[in-house]
């Protein structure tokens, strides 16, 4: 009897030891990259002062965004996030490429920024008082009677 208890301690112990390391192989972080980051290789071949608007979108491609006050600024903006299980997702990589275009619509500068350069912004939980008049519990009940189309 005692060697039939030996064998299935041993067979209990050695499955739950698989099992855990099942579990521990399937966490894996899953990667997401996003954005439109030209190449670096074709940002080089950029020349300030010598390129117009067309010929950057026809060697870069179009922007990510561009300026909502002033529509000669292009941005370029990529990242990749990666999240554990049921984590926060992570920011790993962040890369922007600011390019300015002067009045003439000529290239006039190549900025770039990555992670380093995140700023974290604090959100005001403040709310803006509005002026009126606020129903209370019985006007709200009482105050659809006598209303009829």
């Amino acid at each position: 009897m005692t060697s039939y208890k030996k064998i299935i301690k041993t067979l209990v112990n050695t499955s739950s030891i698989l099992l855990v390391a099942l579990i521990l192989n399937a966490c894996e972080a899953k990667t997401s990259i996003r954005g439109n980051l030209p190449r670096d290789y074709k940002l080089k071949k950029l020349e300030i002062g010598k390129f117009d608007r067309n010929q950057v979108a026809r060697m870069i491609g179009s922007p990510s965004a561009v300026g909502i006050f002033d529509s000669s600024t292009w941005y370029y903006i990529s990242h990749k996030t990666e999240q554990w299980a049921f984590f926060e997702p992570e920011i790993t990589d962040q890369q922007v490429v600011i390019i300015d275009f002067d009045s003439h619509g000529l290239l006039k500068d190549i900025k770039y920024y990555n992670k380093e350069d995140i700023r974290e912004i604090i959100m005001q939980e403040r709310e803006t008082p509005t002026s009126g008049h606020s129903l209370g519990i019985f006007e709200q009940l009482l105050g659809n009677f006598g209303k009829f189309n």
